[in-house]
């Protein structure tokens, strides 16, 4: 059985001035799922995944970004494991994109706001090996930060 395991990233857009947050929040969504689907193939049999997204005005610029992933890789390496282009469905027609929705919503109220109450329900369902959470990026320039995803990956170390 594949394991289910949440995937964000929260972008300090003030520490990435003149970079879209969207795009850098996709590059490293999909490196990070990239990793989980390489790490949970065995014995041969590479499993494939497909990102599905809420509807945005971002789509036609994140699937020409994913179809880029594929063939000349991300910052962090190739992408081999997307069996397609992102598909965008309307949330409203679709509980996974609900899901998706309270998800990022509790992850924006954490990084923004300070209000854990919603990410502390999910806090263990983000992916996550070894004690370092895979599934859950922050995205600033505080070495020092205290939240789960940068705790775990400085005492990995």
């Amino acid at each position: 059985m594949i394991p289910l395991g949440f995937f964000t990233c929260a972008v300090h857009k003030a520490f990435y001035p003149g970079s879209d947050p969207v795009e850098l929040a996709f590059e490293d969504i999909c490196s990070r799922f990239n990793l989980f689907l390489r790490r949970i193939s065995q014995d041969g049999d590479r499993q494939r995944g497909i990102l599905i997204l809420d509807e945005s005005a971002h789509e036609t610029t994140l699937q020409e970004m994913a179809q880029d992933f594929r063939q000349l890789g991300t910052r962090w390496g190739n992408i081999q494991h997307l069996a397609e282009i992102p598909l965008f469905v309307n949330s409203k027609a679709c509980r996974l994109i609900q899901l998706a929705d309270h998800v990022a919503y509790a992850v924006f109220r954490r990084y923004n706001a300070g209000d854990t109450n919603y990410f502390d329900i999910i806090a263990n369902r983000f992916d996550s090996e070894g004690g370092v959470i895979h599934g859950l990026a922050h995205k600033q320039v505080n070495p020092d930060c205290t939240c789960p995803a940068c705790m775990s990956r400085r005492l990995s170390r």
